[in-house]
Parts: C-alpha cells; sequence; structure tokens
C-alpha cells in the first residue's frame, strides 16, 4: 500500500479526482437549495453519512465482501472516523462565525497541511514546484471567493483551521491505517463511524428534522447524493494517487462551486473570479503535467 502512495498516478485516477471535486462542488450547490429551504446542519450532515454508508455497503456486497465481524484494526480506523467527523461540525462552525468565503479560504489552508505533513513524517519531499504551485492556486481561490475580513471572531479561525488540520489528518492516516484491508472495506468503516455518530446525535437532539417542500427535499437528496459518491470516490482513489496530490487537486472544488452556482443560480462570475478560476485550473494542470 506504501509503495503505490509513492508512485505517481496514471491519468485515470487523477481525471477521478476532477470528478470528485465536480461532484462535491455540485453538492454545495444542492446543500445552498437545502439550508435556504429550512434543512438543518444535522439533518443534512446525517442523511448524506447514511447515504454514503449504504453506497459503499452495496458495492461491498457486490464484491461478496463481509463487513463482520470487525477487524482486529477496526479501533484504529475510529481514528479516520472521529476525523472526519471533527472536519463537518468544525467547518459548520467557522461558516456560522466568520463571513462564508473567508471561512473556506481558511479551511483550503489543508492542501498545504497536508503536504507538509507527508514531508515530516513519510519523507515524501515538499519540492519547490509543489510550493509555488500551492501558492498560485490558493491565490486564485482568493480572487474566485472575493474574501473580505469581515467581522473576525477568534472561534470560527480556530474552527476552520481545526476542520483543515482534521481533513489532513484523515488525507494522511488512510494509506497508513489498516494497509492491508481493502480500501472500500477500510472507507465503510470510517464513514461508518461518522454516521454513527451523527446519527446518534440526531436521536439525542432537536436539531434533526424531516424536510418539508420539494426544494427541501431536492436539496437534501443531490447533497446526500453527491456528497456519497463524492467521498467515497475519494477515500477509493486516495491510496493510489496519494494525500499531496488528492489535496492539491481538491483546489479545483471551489472554482467549480463557483462555476455551477453560476450556471443553476445565476449567480454572475465577474471578471476577477473568472481570471482566479483560470489561476486555479493552470496551477493544477501545470503541477500535475510536471510531476508525471
Amino acid at each position: 500500500m506504501t509503495a503505490a502512495v509513492s508512485r505517481p498516478a496514471g491519468l485515470l485516477p487523477v481525471l477521478g479526482l476532477f470528478g470528485v471535486a465536480a461532484t462535491l462542488g455540485i453538492g454545495h450547490v444542492f446543500g445552498r437549495l437545502a439550508f435556504s429551504s429550512g434543512v438543518t446542519v444535522l439533518t443534512a450532515a446525517t442523511v448524506r453519512s447514511l447515504c454514503a454508508c449504504a453506497l459503499l455497503y452495496g458495492l461491498l456486497r457486490m464484491r461478496r465482501t463481509p463487513v463482520l465481524p470487525l477487524p482486529g484494526v477496526f479501533r484504529s480506523l475510529l481514528v479516520l472516523g472521529l476525523c472526519i467527523t471533527a472536519q463537518t461540525v468544525l467547518i459548520q462552525i467557522a461558516v456560522s462565525r466568520l463571513p462564508v468565503t473567508l471561512a473556506i479560504l481558511l479551511f483550503y489552508t489543508y492542501p498545504f497541511i497536508t503536504s507538509t505533513a507527508q514531508a515530516v513524517f513519510s519523507g515524501e519531499r515538499f519540492t519547490l514546484a509543489l510550493g509555488i504551485a500551492l501558492g498560485v492556486a490558493f491565490a486564485g481561490l482568493v480572487m474566485v471567493l472575493g474574501a473580505s475580513p469581515g467581522s473576525v471572531s477568534i472561534v470560527g479561525i480556530a474552527a476552520a483551521l481545526g476542520a483543515a488540520l482534521s481533513f489532513s489528518a484523515a488525507l494522511v492516516l488512510t494509506p497508513k491505517l489498516a494497509p492491508a484491508l481493502s480500501a472500500p472495506l477500510r472507507t465503510f468503516y470510517t464513514l461508518g463511524t461518522a454516521a454513527v455518530i451523527f446519527s446518534t446525535a440526531a436521536a439525542a437532539l432537536p436539531g434533526f428534522h424531516v424536510p418539508a417542500g420539494d426544494s427541501a427535499w431536492a436539496g437534501l437528496i443531490g447533497l446526500s447524493l453527491c456528497y456519497a459518491v463524492g467521498i467515497v470516490t475519494l477515500f477509493l482513489l486516495l491510496p493510489v494517487v496519494g494525500p499531496t496530490r488528492t489535496a492539491f487537486m481538491l483546489n479545483l472544488e471551489p472554482v467549480l462551486v463557483a462555476i455551477a452556482s453560476w450556471a443553476a443560480l445565476g449567480e454572475a462570475l465577474g471578471p476577477l473570479q473568472m481570471i482566479g478560476a483560470a489561476v486555479v485550473v493552470t496551477a493544477v494542470i501545470g503541477y500535475q503535467s510536471r510531476s508525471g
């Protein structure tokens, strides 16, 4: 498994990550529709995590892979589930305390964190080309999102950076924990942990509500399906592509969110946003071409 991470990924997995970025980006547009129609964060988190588990369980059934009894390394995999749960909760806290664009930009420091962690803990070189590409991509994201400081909350900043750290930990640790398990089974246990946590919270807390209205249902279903397909594919490709390149490719997600919002919701893209989108795409393609 470790050897697979160290080899350059072929074109197909990289294109798969582009599909992940597109799917998760479209999911955010559905999420905006859901939340504006009264769907709560707890409802969305619970339903989408259960949907991801159902998708993975169907895949495991097709492969005739049993999920029980639990493997001896299951306790290690709980760490990954807790990382995904923490990232989901913390990014919502950040968005509630900060301007949305600022919260997202702080969260998108995770490619830097992932690359640094890989260099420190896995001996993967943090090259000058990677540093330049990450810096250029981040500058492009600033232009796309048009973030302004607004009212700065220390709690919001801490939550956004905590979400970045949690997601980076999930990316870095996934290829290392239980490498003998198949990627689908490991991903099922990871997302299943998050699903159990959110389902328990939904049963115990008053924040879970059945959607009311067609737009709420459409948003929730679209969000859940996009999240399930995107996050499952992400963790299946992660051991092949490697944490650093995976995190770098996901810089495309905010760009695709802006494009999808323009196409579906009529939100106009300004000249600076279009330039920023071009900068991000150029940085991603340039680095991928350079790294093979």
